[in-house]
């Protein structure tokens, strides 16, 4: 048995239902029960990529594998990079946000003589989109430039992604 109500109302109480399917985009968050038994695949996933330098050690020259993009689609959310103790004088460290090999920032973090101690700087992502089997790499480039360079160098990025 079915029936079609083909006007707006309002229900002062609490609607049950056996099986329910509603139009795309007209359930958000404050709809949804937080105890509610959602499948993975009905989420977006969020992850956060921490690379580190050694805490004792002067920013080194490297690029390592931070994250590989599951999902069909996705974005990224944030870059920010410090450092333990920060660099003195000219001394310039560079961290950069790669995605398959190409530079996603408008320009490179650099952690200088301006920076404190565990102080994180953010980078400003000019290239968001994400897609399955991205590589996002971090890369540490250091410059002594008549200074000393900041040690422990760290970074951490970002992203969400669709469940595949």
């Amino acid at each position: 048995m079915s029936f079609r109500i083909d006007e707006s109302g309002s229900f002062r109480g609490t609607v049950s239902f056996l099986d329910l399917r509603p139009n795309n985009n007209c359930i958000a968050n404050k709809h949804v029960d937080p105890a509610a038994a959602l499948e993975a695949s009905k989420l977006r996933h969020q992850h956060r990529a921490i690379v580190a330098q050694e805490s004792s050690a002067a920013c080194a020259d490297e690029i390592h594998v931070a994250h590989v993009v599951h999902g069909a689609v996705g974005k990224s959310l944030a870059f920010k990079a410090g450092a333990v103790d920060p660099s003195l004088l000219d001394a310039i460290c560079e961290v950069d946000l790669l995605k398959n090999g190409v530079s996603v920032l408008v320009g490179k973090i650099e952690i200088d003589l301006n920076d404190a101690a565990y102080a994180l700087v953010e980078g400003n992502i000019n290239t968001e989109a994400l897609a399955a089997d991205d590589v996002m790499e971090i890369s540490f480039n250091g410059t002594v430039g008549g200074g000393t360079l900041a040690n422990g160098v760290f970074a951490y990025f970002d992203c969400e992604e669709d469940f595949d």
